[in-house]
């Protein structure tokens, strides 16, 4: 087993840096995985949230590291937190010797991570994952076990689970799930791990079923897009519109992209993997953000605020930012710190539409 390497030493940072001051970029199940490195071996890193993992297999002198992510979020925070070196490299295929693997929240990108792994290998290849107790779920064993086999049980540390698996090469054919939304004649092809995979948001619907008091703009927005919904919708009552959709999700891009081109495939639409509206040169007219309150498995409201000081940062005195989301987070106080104009324009019990001016 390799030395165990301190991460409050090398003062690692979560992304976005606005946070709550008692949130680490690094948990127990990281720590548990960085003792299962192998020392000058090329290694596979598979959602590793804020670089801890690549800062651990840097310590032991992995001969090679690769990252599968599907977050763009937790890519830029592992190219601020390993200095010195140039962004992480993906993994397309490099010859590898093991993998260490964050479960992730959604059991249905885990199993998507792993077939694309399967498809991409040459030798049978050994994999460890971890997670935090209350975040490993029956669902993720089943996956593992369909997928690989045995799976053996190491023991908990410090509420960590860990388990070790062996993944043979295989390919898998990969299809996403197609999700009629009859309401508004849309269809939305989702594909693994992106939220609301099996259903329509119910957040979206009532943001949506009062898209008729949104103005008409020319150049509108879509921050946190998700599958695209909110756009799809606005597109079928303002075709003539510019559309702008960003998530921080590869999965949610990826759905966006394809259910466009089910839905109007000759639409004007830019769909972009990045964090928000974060260093985005662009004015915008409307600017449309259902936002998450949570990161990975960690509940918080931070990431709804950054979008909405990115916003801010996008728009003229006449552009207007709509926002749904739960009412009993009250994002009206925070949106008073960045807008002057800030109005309730709809609720129900339990979402509110806001819309916000400078």
């Amino acid at each position: 087993m390799p030395d165990s390497i301190d991460f409050a030493a090398h003062k690692l940072n979560r992304y976005p840096s606005k946070h709550a001051k008692e949130l680490r970029a690094w948990d127990a199940a990281d720590e548990y995985l960085a003792q299962m490195i192998l020392p000058n071996e090329p290694v596979l890193l598979v959602n590793d949230g804020f670089g801890a993992l690549h800062l651990a297999a840097k310590h032991h002198a992995a001969a090679g590291i690769y990252h599968l992510n599907d977050s763009w979020c937790s890519l830029k925070a592992i190219e601020l937190n390993i200095e010195n070196e140039a962004a992480p490299i993906m993994y397309k295929g490099q010859d590898i010797t093991y993998a260490l693997v964050k479960l992730p929240k959604s059991i249905s990108l885990l199993q998507a991570q792993l077939q694309l792994l399967a498809g991409s290998l040459k030798r049978p290849l050994k994999l460890f994952f971890s997670g935090m107790q209350k975040h490993v779920s029956n669902g993720h064993l089943d996956v593992l076990k369909a997928m690989c086999g045995a799976v053996e049980y190491l023991p908990t540390q410090r509420k960590a689970r860990l388990y070790q698996v062996v993944l043979s090469p295989q390919i898998f054919a990969q299809s996403p799930i197609e999700v009629p939304v009859p309401e508004l004649n849309l269809k939305l092809i989702n594909c693994a791990g992106v939220f609301a995979e099996q259903k329509i948001d119910i957040g979206s619907r009532f943001f949506i079923e009062n898209f008729t008091l949104l103005p008409k703009a020319k150049r509108v927005a879509d921050v946190g897009c998700g599958n695209g919904l909110l756009s799809l919708a606005y597109c079928n009552m303002h075709p003539d519109s510019e559309l702008f959709l960003y998530d921080e999700s590869l999965a949610a891009i990826q759905s966006a992209k394809l259910s466009f081109q089910a839905n109007f495939p000759n639409q004007k639409v830019s769909i972009t993997h990045h964090d928000g509206l974060a260093d985005i040169a662009e004015q915008f007219d409307l600017i449309l953000i259902n936002p998450p309150f949570h990161q990975q498995t960690t509940v918080m409201t931070d990431i709804a605020l950054s979008m909405f000081a990115q916003a801010k940062q996008c728009m003229t005195s006449t552009s207007e930012l709509w926002i749904v989301a739960n009412r009993h987070l009250e994002y009206q106080r925070d949106l008073k710190k960045w807008f002057k104009r800030v109005e309730c324009i709809a609720q129900n019990t339990k979402f509110i539409v806001i819309k916000a001016m400078l």
